[in-house]
């Protein structure tokens, strides 16, 4: 049996309506949803949407448990690596011996307290760090340069260490030569004993004696000399201290050269006595790079000074 196509129309129209009248028939389309009905509306949508995580916030998550991470690995790694520096009274006066207690930490950690009193305005502090990692620590040839730059820039502004006469120990620096010519060698050898001074931060005085020899007849340029430093006695009954002599050849009219070799003379006096008779850092063999006043006052510690002259008696 064929139905006619209107019929099937008419039959669907009516079947439609039949089912939108049963559905809507309580409802009220003039009257606005209210709260509660956005909220049902929303639950139910909630309830029948697929629940798949976008592509975006899955990344965003990830992101931010990556620098969440991240952070606290930062900030575990800074609490486990920071230093740690020690209470320091600035009200009092430091000794010459100061933050020697630290030399186990190192040069690294010396180096960086160092710093950190020079940045809160501690120079006279900063100073005796910075000569800590010299004498007491093992640097390596960088860690020592950077201290030796640091030594000089502080010594510059600071005061000497000890101005007081009670306190000045005496040392007498020799030179024994065969020469004509004793004006240019004088000239040299006062100038070395005013920077061994300087050098010590104005703990030790120095003066000069000149031993002259029988003088050669035909006087050559370049002529042997000795050098050696002595303290007197402490005592009435005692004798006074000599260091073993060092020689060398120099040029004796040339005054430069000259105190370049009475001063390098020195150094090797003063590094062989400490590496024999002291605990401290053995101080490197004479540097090329550095001359004169800088090798004294630079490389060898105000600690280190007062610690030859009075060890020259044992």
């Amino acid at each position: 049996m064929r139905i006619p196509i209107p019929t099937v129309v008419t039959l669907s129209i009516s079947i439609g309506l039949a089912v939108w009248f049963v559905a809507t028939r309580e409802m009220n389309f003039a009257q606005e949803p209210t709260p509660e009905d956005y909220v049902q509306i929303s639950e139910e949508w909630a309830q029948s949407k697929p629940h798949i995580r976008p592509i975006n916030s899955a990344e965003n998550q990830r992101s931010a448990a990556k620098s969440r991470n991240t952070s606290q690995l930062v900030t575990a790694h800074l609490k486990k690596n920071k230093d740690q520096y020690p209470f320091i009274d600035f009200k009092l006066e430091p000794t010459l011996s100061e933050h020697g207690i630290l030399q186990d930490k190192g040069p690294a950690y010396m180096s960086r307290f160092a710093a950190h009193l020079e940045s809160v305005g501690q120079q006279k502090h900063a100073l005796l760090a910075w000569e800590r990692v010299i004498d007491t620590t093992t640097p390596d040839d960088e860690q020592r340069k950077r201290a030796i730059t640091s030594i000089h820039r502080l010594k510059t502004t600071l005061p000497p260490w000890s101005s007081e006469p009670q306190g000045i120990i005496p040392l007498t620096l020799h030179v024994g030569a065969s020469i004509n010519n004793t004006q240019s060698l004088q000239q040299a050898l006062e100038t070395t004993a005013a920077n061994i001074s300087k050098a010590s931060g104005g703990l030790i005085h120095t003066e000069t004696k000149l031993s002259l020899g029988k003088k050669p007849n035909n006087q050559t340029a370049s002529l042997p000399m000795a050098l050696w430093l002595s303290r007197p006695a402490t005592s009435n009954e005692g004798k006074q201290a000599e260091t073993v002599p060092t020689s060398f050849m120099a040029d004796s009219d040339d005054v430069a050269a000259l105190v370049k070799k009475l001063q390098a003379g020195v150094y090797e006096i003063v590094r062989k006595n400490l590496s024999q008779k002291t605990g401290f850092t053995k101080l490197p063999e004479h540097p090329a790079d550095l001359q004169g006043e800088s090798l004294l006052e630079y490389h060898i510690t105000r600690l280190m000074w007062r610690e030859f002259v009075n060890g020259m008696f044992e």
